[in-house]
């Protein structure tokens, strides 16, 4: 995402005009809108992956009660999902299925739109804020064109609830322009569309569920680490959250993907904060997770559950013991166009994040273990100098990062804004 200049030509070598030509644009996104849309909820196979499943549910009791055994298994089997996979499906959230399939068919709606529709929310018309509609091929992931489209959303803190100046010092340092550059981008507003009628609503609903969701895997995860109960609360109270509603039509032949320099659905790459918390639709066989030995394994929807993920800010907190787990999406069901609905809760923006006192667990080979994952981040594609330099301090317990740092400069590289006139 460029902020210093709101509008620019694509660099990737191949515009978005040119990219509408080779594939035929508008016949291809008439045929977007004919494709099948799958019913949400539907029976279907379970997973062909084996991950844990863990149940919330002793963190999510609206009345406040607490059942300590309850937590603690509960924490105990978030642990262990946590450094065996970094992958799992979340269980007793208490989010009705019917809301869940609302926003689906709220977000199929939106996509079928005619793109003049869509495009009055488009990013493009106010960039410096990443707030907004992308079109197919303006997300990019190590340096391709991912085949998705999106909407875009932030938190919107108050004017001036953000100390930006915290970034200029250590372990930041940033330079004043850059914090000029942030700034619209922090304080910025979302575009909500006026079609779908209810849209606004619907979503607004979801993400405030999905926030307390995060809340509770924040306050499981500092028992899971024996942490004094409430002491990662200040960092996370002003969640910078982001949420992203995607669609994601089939990848074109594959002997059109390098000439307009098109990767996969979505490529290979970490979340950037704490956790993601995904609502897929009954597509099968799109999310890939990376197993520890590079292979991929097909991520599959599960009814009634979501799908969450560690951010990168989970690998500098327990300093290697959990790991974000590299992850893509490819989508190649043909008559089908999948959506998705990830909700990131993340840090404050302003929040310092450093290795945490977490004791190592005792089994066998842990050390290795953590360093295995530790050096899997640093090689990654796509790791911002911020958390290089966090992660490298690890080794030692010091790490640390200001979380706005790390995103802006995620989302500085991973956005395309392409001119109007190529359009």
């Amino acid at each position: 995402m460029s902020f210093s200049r709101p509008l620019r030509p694509c660099t990737l070598g191949v515009g978005i005009g040119c990219m509408q030509q080779v594939l035929g644009w508008r016949c291809a996104r008439k045929a977007a809108a004919n494709l099948s849309r799958p019913a949400f909820g539907a029976t279907r196979q379970a997973a062909s992956v084996s991950l844990p499943i863990i149940d919330i549910a002793a963190y999510m009791d609206p009345l406040g009660r607490i059942n300590r055994a309850d937590r603690r298994r509960s924490a105990q089997d978030l642990d262990e999902a946590c450094q065996a996979t970094g992958f799992f499906y979340l269980v007793g959230h208490g989010v009705p299925e019917a809301e869940v399939r609302a926003l689906h068919s709220a977000a199929q709606s939106f996509f079928t739109l005619p793109r003049g529709m869509k495009d009055a929310v488009a990013i493009s018309e106010a960039p410096e804020g990443g707030r907004g509609y992308q079109r197919l091929g303006e997300n990019v992931t190590q340096g391709k064109r991912d085949w998705h489209e999106a909407l875009d959303f932030y938190a919107e803190p108050a004017e001036g609830s953000v100390d930006l100046s915290l970034l200029t010092r250590s372990p930041g340092q940033c330079q004043t322009d850059a914090i000029e550059r942030m700034r619209p981008f922090v304080y910025g507003q979302n575009q909500w569309p006026s079609e779908p009628a209810g849209f606004r609503e619907i979503a607004e609903s979801h993400f405030a569920r999905m926030a307390t969701i995060g809340s509770a895997l924040m306050e499981a995860m500092t028992d899971a680490l024996q942490l004094p109960t409430g002491s990662l609360q200040p960092l996370t109270a002003r969640s910078f959250w982001n949420a992203r509603i995607i669609g994601y039509p089939p990848l074109p032949d594959p002997h059109l993907v390098a000439e307009i320099e098109l990767g996969l659905s979505c490529g290979e790459h970490t979340d950037y904060g704490c956790w993601t918390i995904l609502s897929q639709d009954e597509t099968p066989g799109a999310l890939e997770a990376q197993r520890a030995d590079g292979s991929w394994a097909k991520v599959e929807p599960m009814p009634g559950a979501f799908v969450v993920n560690l951010g990168d800010m989970l690998s500098v907190w327990t300093g290697g013991r959990y790991a974000a787990t590299p992850h893509q999406v490819r989508q190649t069901v043909q008559g089908r166009f999948r959506t998705s609905v990830a909700y990131f809760h993340e840090p404050n923006f302003d929040a310092t994040i450093s290795c945490l006192p977490v004791a190592a667990p005792p089994q066998q080979g842990y050390a290795h273990a953590r360093q295995l994952r530790l050096q899997r981040l640093r090689e990654a594609g796509t790791i911002t100098p911020a958390l290089r330099r966090a992660l490298g301090s690890c080794e030692s317990d010091n790490g640390a990062l200001i979380y706005g740092e790390h995103l802006f400069e995620k989302v500085d590289s991973n956005f395309a804004f392409v001119a109007k006139s190529e359009a």
